[in-house]
């Protein structure tokens, strides 16, 4: 008996091997293959490539240059009444030079710094997708579950009313009834059937707004696991609170922001100070006058020294404006958090009245149950009419789907909360 009854529970699994999803594969399908997800992770990437290029800065660079120049009708200079020119009519020259920063009032240094937090702020915005995409897989699995559901309760409402017809031809065939009755329920039947294909369409858009989340194909079909239940979760406001200041990407993404222009500021402040580089210039030419016949080479080394004396007022004004975004920031993380704290509270409230409602619900099903009970009792001894039959089984189809409504709703609220809180993206 044991044995069979294993066997009953993991035949299911076995039937859907191939596409049957938990929660965690569909949210482990969507991470690898969700375009928003690859795309921000392309941003990752780019902002990587930033970084790197950045740090070049601090190495010596190499450029070259090529010349050539016909100088025409080159009469040369006269001397005592001769003509002798002192550069070939063509003239070649090419030139390679290196050159190294050696100082530069941080500038470098800060500007590096600043793609190493733009890398870490790609990440960032990378959690904040990833969390609007497991937000987005679970209600879409859970939309998946209570279409399901509705289908099962129009299923099961389908059945109570051809139960009820057999019961309504046998009192007819008794004579106890009239054939009103029989139509009555007939229509009743063919609305069950309505709701039947209507359930059944509810599941297909599930499905296809779920397989775009995965990235799979519009009409890809799949099974999921049935886990439309409430979770009973314990924990206090002040503990989702809490968790929401610690992990919440925009909150790291905007002190990022606050890192990223007082670094910014002190690259503009680097413009009050000179710009030292050493350099060394390589040069090939011919045809000048000193290599007139034949290629020559020469080459210098020095220090080259930049400072803006007077550009009225552009770098102060720059310096400014970089100070006043820098404010511009802090402000807007004030409104974060405080957006973040009224989220996470409403969203805790959301739970706790879901919470609330799945008791209601549930003594509302148990009610309707008793009462389409009593009334098919009541019926077979002709005592109530097939209209109370019908209103019973229809007051318990739509108690049920209420029932499944608060499940939806409850999971939906949760996961909600999970996201106002940063849970599941911690760094």
């Amino acid at each position: 008996m044991r044995y069979l009854l294993m066997m009953l529970l993991i035949f299911p699994f076995c039937l859907f091997s191939d596409n049957f999803l938990t929660l965690s594969d569909a949210i482990k399908l969507a991470i690898e293959n969700n375009l928003e997800i690859k795309i921000s992770e392309d941003k990752i990437e780019q902002a990587y490539y930033q970084k790197e290029e950045a740090r070049t800065y601090f190495l010596p660079g190499v450029v070259s240059s090529f010349n050539y120049t016909y100088l025409g009708d080159n009469e040369g200079v006269s001397i005592g009444g001769a003509s002798m020119k002192m550069t070939d009519d063509n003239l070649y020259t090419a030139t390679f030079s290196l050159q190294q920063p050696l100082f530069t009032g941080g500038k470098i240094k800060e500007t590096y710094q600043i793609s190493k937090e733009n890398l870490e702020n790609a990440r960032i915005q990378y959690n904040v997708q990833l969390q609007n995409i497991i937000f987005n897989v679970k209600k879409g699995y859970f939309s998946i579950l209570e279409a399901k559901k509705f289908l099962t309760t129009s299923e099961r409402y389908k059945q109570m009313l051809e139960k009820h017809m057999e019961d309504a031809k046998q009192l007819f065939a008794q004579g106890l009834i009239t054939n009103l009755d029989i139509l009555r329920t007939e229509v009743s039947v063919k609305n069950a059937e309505t709701q039947i294909i209507e359930a059944e369409n509810l599941i297909k858009v599930a499905k296809s707004n779920f397989n775009f989340l995965l990235n799979s194909p519009v009409d890809n079909e799949f099974e999921v696991e049935d886990i439309l239940e409430a979770k009973g979760d314990k924990r206090d406001y002040d503990y989702w609170k809490t968790l929401a200041l610690e992990n919440r990407p925009e909150i790291k993404s905007m002190e990022k922001l606050l890192l990223i222009y007082d670094k910014k500021t002190s690259v503009e402040k680097s413009n009050f100070y000179p710009q030292v580089y050493l350099f060394n210039n390589y040069n090939i030419e011919k045809g000048t006058q000193s290599s007139k016949d034949d290629w020559d080479t020469n080459w210098n080394v020095g220090i080259a020294l930049s400072l803006d004396i007077w550009n009225w007022g552009q770098t102060r004004d720059r310096v400014r404006q970089a100070e006043s975004e820098k404010k511009q920031i802090e402000k807007q993380l004030e409104i974060v958090k405080k957006s973040i704290e009224l989220e996470v509270k409403n969203c805790y409230l959301t739970l706790l009245s879901n919470e609330k409602s799945i008791e209601e619900r549930m003594k509302q099903m148990e009610t309707a149950e008793e009462n389409l009970r009593v009334a098919n009792l009541l019926y077979k001894e002709g005592m109530a009419t097939t209209t109370e039959v019908i209103e019973a089984a229809t007051s318990l189809t739509e108690a049920t789907n209420s029932y499944a409504q608060s499940l939806y709703n409850y999971q939906i609220s949760f996961a909600a909360l999970e996201k106002a809180s940063g849970k599941g993206v911690e760094k």
